[in-house]
């Protein structure tokens, strides 16, 4: 009996637990959401349209425009020069860069030309005979000719007859195999072509030098040439004769070029072309940076605005009755930090400094930058 009332009290609390349990449940309010009403403060400025010059800076180091690599065509000691060849010692036009001995060659240059006068000598009798017009001008040309010094032009032939039989003698078979040989000869000495330095050296005198060894690199001073690569959309301003300035990387030196080569390629990758810049300067030094201005064009109504203010590189945000508004912008030239834009009336508030999560629709407080 007493299991049976145990059993029947124990029910009747669960059941009244159960009951208490759905009663609050059903008492229980969802708690409200609570609403975001903080408004962003944000920078603006007004659009003032105004006429913005399109320069292209660009950087590059400058290289001699003119500049010769020293090989040896022959055989032969080197001697000396007319300066000590070093890296550094300057040259002018026509001084002696470096001269090879040449005695035995040379030797047998003079050999040559002797054979060619004993043969002019032995014609004079037959030319005499047949050709007695014709004797004189042969009789002045044997005497001019010197054994050491290069031979000088034949005379000229008055008929077919006459060239037929100086033909027939060898004489003009001769007299081109030994200024053959007086071209080479000159090859045994190597002049300065213009004013300028060795930038390499790479022989010392009493070195054997043979045919095709490198001696050295020689520049022009004064006259460089600067090579830039440039936005491809600007090539239409690119033209040849171009004024271009110029400033050291401590902006201590300025310099003034000119644009006197454009490439007809562009490049792929960056959509860029190269230009070449001639400076002549004796303050420069080839290997210097420098950067250059180059005035492109005017954009007749633009702004410039920061490249972060960009979105996806075609919009920007405006502010309209307190939203955010974005709105499609046109992008004439881009600079390192900057873009210079066009499609903005004036007067419109501009989202002048970015704001992050940023999002078109945002409510926002103004703020005048």
């Amino acid at each position: 009996m007493r299991k049976i009332i145990i059993s029947v009290v124990g029910f009747a609390i669960l059941a009244l637990g159960y009951l208490g349990f759905k009663g609050l449940s059903s008492s229980k309010k969802n708690p409200e959401k609570s609403v975001d009403k903080s408004v962003n403060s944000v920078y603006v400025a007004k659009v003032n349209n105004t006429q913005i010059p399109i320069s292209i800076q660009a950087t590059g180091s400058v290289l001699a425009k003119d500049r010769m690599i020293i090989y040896s065509e022959v055989q032969g000691v080197f001697e000396h020069s007319s300066k000590p060849f070093k890296t550094g010692t300057s040259f002018k036009r026509g001084e002696q860069l470096i001269r090879i001995n040449s005695e035995e060659f040379k030797a047998s240059v003079v050999a040559q030309r002797s054979s060619f006068k004993n043969i002019i000598t032995t014609i004079l009798a037959d030319i005499s005979f047949d050709y007695p017009s014709s004797l004189e001008k042969w009789e002045n040309y044997l005497a001019s000719i010197d054994i050491n010094k290069n031979l000088p032009e034949l005379p000229k032939v008055d008929s077919g007859q006459e060239r037929n039989y100086i033909t027939s003698k060898s004489i003009y078979s001769n007299f081109y195999s030994i200024k053959n040989l007086e071209v080479r000869l000159k090859k045994y000495y190597i002049t300065s072509p213009y004013n300028g330095a060795l930038t390499e050296a790479l022989v010392t005198p009493g070195t054997l030098i043979s045919p095709g060894q490198k001696l050295g690199t020689y520049i022009r001073k004064e006259v460089f040439e600067l090579e830039l690569n440039v936005n491809a959309s600007l090539q239409d301003f690119l033209k040849l004769g171009k004024s271009v300035k110029l400033t050291n990387i401590t902006k201590t030196k300025s310099f003034e070029g000119l644009v006197t080569r454009v490439s007809p390629q562009i490049d792929r990758s960056s959509q860029t072309i190269k230009i070449f810049v001639e400076i002549k300067s004796a303050d420069l030094k080839e290997g210097e940076y420098l950067e250059a201005d180059v005035f492109a064009k005017k954009i007749e109504k633009g702004i410039e605005i920061p490249r972060s203010l960009l979105v996806k590189n075609k919009s920007i945000y405006v502010v309209e009755d307190g939203k955010l508004l974005l709105t499609p912008v046109h992008v004439v030239y881009e600079k390192m930090n900057s873009v210079v834009i066009e499609g903005l009336k004036d007067g419109v508030n501009y989202v002048s400094k970015s704001v992050p999560g940023a999002f078109e629709g945002m409510v926002v407080n103004i703020l005048e930058d």
